[in-house]
C-alpha cells in the first residue's frame, strides 16, 4: 500500500527545494536579508523577554493578583513606609488575609562566635503563609518568636550544608535568636527595593529574620515596609478606604506630635515595576520601529531581485505556472528567509540579554529573571511570520505590473517598472521617517540624562570614593561613644592611605529631624514643624564630597557645642526672607521648650549649596548637618577624595577601614558616580537600549538609500553616458545623483519630524529638564542624519561620474 502526498504538500515541497536552490545562488544577498533580519528580531525578543520577565510573568506569591504593598506617606518627605502603629492596626482590616511588615539590612549572624556577614529581611509573622514558604529542613519560625530562617544557598555557603546548624542559638546584631530552618533552593519572594536612602545594592535574601511588632516606646516608632493580601473578591480600592479609615484612627490615639501621614496602596506588580513600565513599553515600541525599518530595507532588496528575476518568472508563467503560484512562490522564500533569520535572532537576542545583565542588572526589578522561556519563543515566530509577509507583499504585488508578454518578446529583460522604483523610494522614505523618530527619542533621553547628572563646580564624583558601614555595637553600652571612636579611627586611616587627598565622614542623611527653631513660631504643633533630613558630619566631609559654603562657615571636629550647617533648600523653607546664621536649632529637652525650661539649643554656623550626592532623580531635600562627635551616627559613610585612577586606591581604603573592626560590614568601595548612576539606573537603562536601536536603525537607513541611489545609477547608465558624451561635467552628474538622494531624504526627513513630535510627548515622564520638542535636540538630529545621508549619496554619485561614455552607450 502506498501512501499518496496531497498535491499542496508537494508544491508546498517543490516551493521550498526551489527557494534553497534560489537563495545558495545569491549568498551574498541572502546573508544581508538575514543578518538583518537576525538583527531586528533579536533586538525585538531580547526587549520582550524584558518585557515578559517585569510585566507579563506572576510575582512569586501564591496569589499574586491579589498582594498589595502599603505604606504611609510623610507630606514634608518623599520617602513612603509602613509604621508599626499602622501595620498593627491594618492588621484588623476586613478586606485583607493577612498583613506582612518586612524590611531588609546588612548585618552579622554570630554562631559559636563566628560573625558571619549576610542580607537579613525581618518579617513578621505572617509572611510564611504569603510567600508560600515551606521548609526544606527544620520548621518555620513559632509566631512571636525572634526566629531565623536561612537561604539553601546562605546554609550551603556558610555552614557547608550541615543540618547539626538547625536549632543552635545565634546572635542577629545584638539580639538572640535561634537558628529554625532551611528554605528550598527554589524559594524566591518578589519584594519591593529598599528605598535608596536605606543605600543597601539590591541582593539576595539570605536570612529571613521573624520580629515582634511593638507599639510606640517613649515615642520610637519601629519603621518597615508592608505588603497585605486582599481577600478574594475585594477589590483594591475597597481595601484602600478600609486601610484610610483605620489608620485615622489609630492615629487619633497617638501622642502629641506624631504626624499621621498619607497612605499609599498599590498592587505589588505596579510597586515592582513603577516608572520602568513607560520605560520598557516605549523601548517595546522603539525596538518594533527597528524590525519596520529591517523589512522596509528587506523589501528594497526584493523588489530589485524580482526586476532582476523578471525573465525567470516570465518562462515559468508561459509554462502554465499561475500568478497565485508564482507569490506562494515568494512567500516561500519569504518565511525561509525569515525563518533562518529568527533563528539567528535568537542568538543574538540571548547576546544582548548577557549585555544588558553585566552592564545594567539591577536596572529594572526582576530583569535578572528575563529568558527565552516558550512565550518568548512564541513572540519570535509570530515577529518572523509577520516580518516574512510585511517584505514579501512589494515584490509579489509587483508581478501585476508586468506581463510575460512584455518581458519575453524581444528576448530580454525589461527595466524595472515606474511603481516599483517608486515603491522602493517610498520604502527609503519610510526607514528615514521612522529612523528619525527613534533618533531623536534617544537624543531627548541623553540630553535629559546629561542635565540630570552635570555636576555644580567643585563636585568631582568620579575621584570621589565611598564605603558605608552600618556600625552594630553587638549589643554593648556607650553605643554613641563606640561609634563616633570608630568613625574617628577610620577617618585617620583613610586619610593615611596613599592617594587619598581629602577624606570625611557622613551618615548619609540617614535620619530624619524635627526643627524646634528657638523663638520660631512658638504657637505651631510640633507635627507641623519643619522637618529635614539629618547627617551627621565630619570637618573633612564638605571637601572630600566638593560641597560649596555660601554664608558662614562648615563645621569643626572640635565643637565645643553642638554646630548645624543647613543647605539651601532648608534655608529657604525654614527661615524664608532670613538669614538662618545664628538662629539656634533645640537638641534636647521637652519639645519646644525655652532654655529656663530645660531646653538644648545648638547654632546654626552656615549654609551649603544644594548638592545631589545620592539620589539623582529628586529634588534636594530640605537638610542638616551636625558635627558627628555630638551626634549619634548609625550609618558610618567614609567619604575620600583621591588623586590617580581610584581603582587602584579602593582596594587600600577598604582594608584600612577593615583594619579598625574586622567585625563591622562595609559596603564595597564605589566613586560616587557609581553610587549616582545606580540611582538612575531605570533611565540608564532605558537610554543605553534606545541609543542601541537608533543605531541599528541609521545603518539600516543609510544601506537602504545607498542601494536605492546606487540602484538608480545602474538603471540610468545609458542616461548618463549619453549626457556625458554630450559634453555634461563630472560636478553635474554628481549633483543630478546627489540631488535625487538628497530629494527622497527631504521628503522623509519632513515626514519624520512631524512623527517625532507626536511620538516623543509619550516619553515626558522620562525627561528631566527638557521639552519634548526640545529645538536643540531636533535640530542635531535633523542636520546629523541629513549629512549622514548627503555622506550615503556620495558614493554611488561619484560611482556615476567615472562612468566611460562609449561603454555605456554600447550596453543594453
Amino acid at each position: 500500500m502506498t501512501l499518496e502526498i496531497p498535491v499542496w504538500i508537494d508544491h508546498l515541497l517543490q516551493d521550498l527545494r526551489y527557494a534553497l536552490r534560489m537563495l545558495r545562488r545569491t549568498p551574498g544577498f541572502t546573508a544581508v536579508v538575514i543578518l538583518t533580519l537576525a538583527l531586528g528580531i533579536g533586538m525585538n525578543t531580547a526587549v520582550f523577554s524584558v518585557v515578559n520577565a517585569v510585566l507579563l510573568r506572576p510575582l512569586s506569591f501564591p496569589h499574586p493578583d491579589r498582594v498589595i504593598w502599603m505604606a504611609t506617606k510623610d507630606p514634608r518627605s518623599s520617602d513612603e513606609f509602613a509604621p508599626s502603629v499602622d501595620v498593627m492596626a491594618w492588621r484588623d482590616a476586613a478586606s485583607l488575609e493577612r498583613v506582612v511588615a518586612y524590611d531588609e539590612f546588612d548585618g552579622r549572624l554570630v554562631v559559636h562566635g563566628d560573625k558571619i556577614p549576610a542580607r537579613f529581611a525581618t518579617v513578621s509573622g505572617d509572611f510564611w503563609e504569603l510567600a508560600g514558604a515551606i521548609p526544606e529542613i527544620g520548621r518555620l519560625p513559632v509566631p512571636e518568636e525572634s526566629e531565623v530562617v536561612l537561604s539553601r544557598a546562605f546554609f550551603d555557603r556558610a555552614f557547608g550544608a550541615k543540618a547539626d546548624i538547625i536549632g543552635k542559638p545565634a546572635v542577629v546584631n545584638g539580639r538572640p535568636v535561634t537558628i529554625v530552618g532551611v528554605l528550598p533552593a527554589r524559594f524566591q519572594v518578589d519584594l519591593a527595593p529598599p528605598p535608596a536612602i536605606a543605600s543597601l545594592a539590591p541582593r539576595a535574601i539570605e536570612a529571613y529574620e521573624q520580629i515582634v511588632l511593638r507599639p510606640p516606646q517613649n515615642g520610637m516608632v519601629q519603621i518597615f515596609r508592608a505588603i497585605g493580601l486582599l481577600k478574594p473578591g475585594v477589590s483594591i480600592e475597597t481595601a484602600r478606604a478600609e486601610l484610610e479609615t483605620l489608620h485615622d484612627r489609630r492615629w487619633k490615639t497617638m501622642p502629641a506630635g506624631m504626624v499621621p501621614g498619607t497612605v499609599r496602596v498599590a498592587t505589588m506588580s505596579d510597586k515592582l515595576v513603577g516608572s520602568a513600565r513607560r520605560g520598557l513599553l516605549i523601548l517595546l515600541g522603539a525596538v518594533a520601529l527597528v524590525l519596520l525599518v529591517g523589512s522596509a530595507n528587506i523589501a528594497g532588496l526584493l523588489l530589485a531581485r524580482a526586476s532582476a528575476r523578471q525573465k525567470e518568472i516570465a518562462i515559468r508563467a508561459a509554462v502554465g505556472a499561475g500568478r497565485g503560484r508564482i507569490i506562494r512562490q515568494f512567500l516561500v522564500e519569504s518565511l525561509l528567509l525569515s525563518a533562518a533569520g529568527a533563528a539567528a535572532g535568537l542568538f543574538v537576542a540571548r547576546a544582548l540579554l548577557d549585555v544588558m545583565m553585566r552592564l545594567i542588572p539591577q536596572a529594572v526589578s526582576r530583569l535578572t529573571e528575563a529568558t527565552l522561556d516558550g512565550r518568548v519563543l512564541l513572540f519570535t515566530l509570530g515577529a518572523s511570520i509577520a516580518t516574512a509577509v510585511i517584505f514579501s507583499v512589494g515584490p509579489a504585488l509587483s508581478l501585476w505590473s508586468t506581463g510575460a508578454y512584455e518581458v519575453l518578446k524581444d528576448g530580454t529583460p525589461v527595466s524595472a517598472t515606474r511603481v516599483s522604483v517608486r515603491a522602493r523610494t517610498w520604502l527609503v522614505v519610510a526607514e528615514l521617517a521612522l529612523t528619525l523618530v527613534l533618533l531623536c527619542g534617544a537624543g531627548l533621553l541623553i540630553r535629559s540624562l546629561w542635565r540630570l547628572t552635570e555636576n555644580p563646580p567643585g563636585f568631582s564624583p568620579r575621584t570621589t570614593l565611598m564605603t558605608a558601614v552600618q556600625y552594630d555595637t553587638g549589643g554593648a553600652r556607650n553605643t554613641e561613644v563606640r561609634r563616633r571612636q570608630f568613625a574617628t579611627e577610620a577617618l585617620a586611616r583613610v586619610r593615611a592611605v596613599a592617594g587619598v587627598e581629602t577624606a570625611g565622614m557622613t551618615s548619609n542623611g540617614s535620619g530624619r529631624m524635627r526643627m524646634f527653631i528657638e523663638g520660631v513660631l512658638p504657637a505651631v504643633p510640633s507635627q507641623e514643624r519643619p522637618l529635614a533630613l539629618h547627617s551627621s558630619v565630619s570637618a573633612g566631609y564638605a571637601k572630600a564630597i566638593g560641597m560649596r559654603v555660601v554664608r558662614g562657615r562648615w563645621i569643626s571636629d572640635s565643637e565645643p557645642i553642638p554646630a548645624f550647617v543647613v543647605n539651601e533648600t532648608l534655608a529657604r523653607r525654614a527661615f524664608p526672607g532670613e538669614d538662618p546664621i545664628g538662629k539656634r536649632i533645640q537638641v534636647d529637652g521637652p519639645p519646644g521648650a525655652t532654655e529656663a525650661g530645660g531646653a538644648v539649643f545648638a547654632p546654626i554656623v552656615g549654609v551649603v549649596a544644594d548638592l545631589k550626592y545620592n539620589r539623582l532623580e529628586e529634588a534636594p531635600q530640605p537638610e542638616l548637618f551636625e558635627d558627628y562627635q555630638h551626634a549619634n551616627p548609625f550609618t558610618i559613610v567614609l567619604v575620600a577624595r583621591v588623586v590617580g585612577d581610584p581603582s587602584t586606591t579602593a582596594p587600600a581604603i577598604r582594608a584600612a577601614v577593615a583594619g579598625v573592626d574586622s567585625g563591622q560590614i562595609a559596603t564595597p568601595v564605589e566613586t560616587v558616580e557609581e553610587v549616582l548612576a545606580t540611582s538612575i539606573a531605570p533611565r540608564r537603562f532605558t537610554v543605553f537600549m534606545l541609543c542601541a536601536f537608533a543605531g541599528c536603525a541609521l545603518l539600516l537607513a543609510i544601506v537602504g538609500i545607498y542601494g536605492v541611489i546606487a540602484y538608480g545609477v545602474v538603471q540610468r547608465t545609458r542616461e548618463i553616458g549619453v549626457r556625458m558624451a554630450l559634453g555634461a561635467e563630472t560636478g553635474t552628474v554628481v549633483r543630478m545623483v546627489v540631488g535625487q538622494g538628497m530629494a527622497i531624504a527631504a521628503v522623509g526627513l519632513a515626514i519624520g519630524c512631524a512623527m517625532a513630535l507626536l511620538a516623543t510627548r509619550t516619553m515626558s515622564s522620562l525627561l528631566y529638564l527638557v521639552t519634548p520638542t526640545d529645538p536643540l535636540t531636533f535640530g542635531v538630529v535633523l542636520v546629523g542624519l541629513a549629512l549622514t545621508v548627503l555622506a550615503a549619496c556620495c558614493g554611488p554619485a561619484l560611482k556615476a561620474a567615472r562612468i566611460d561614455p562609449a561603454i555605456a552607450l554600447r550596453s543594453e
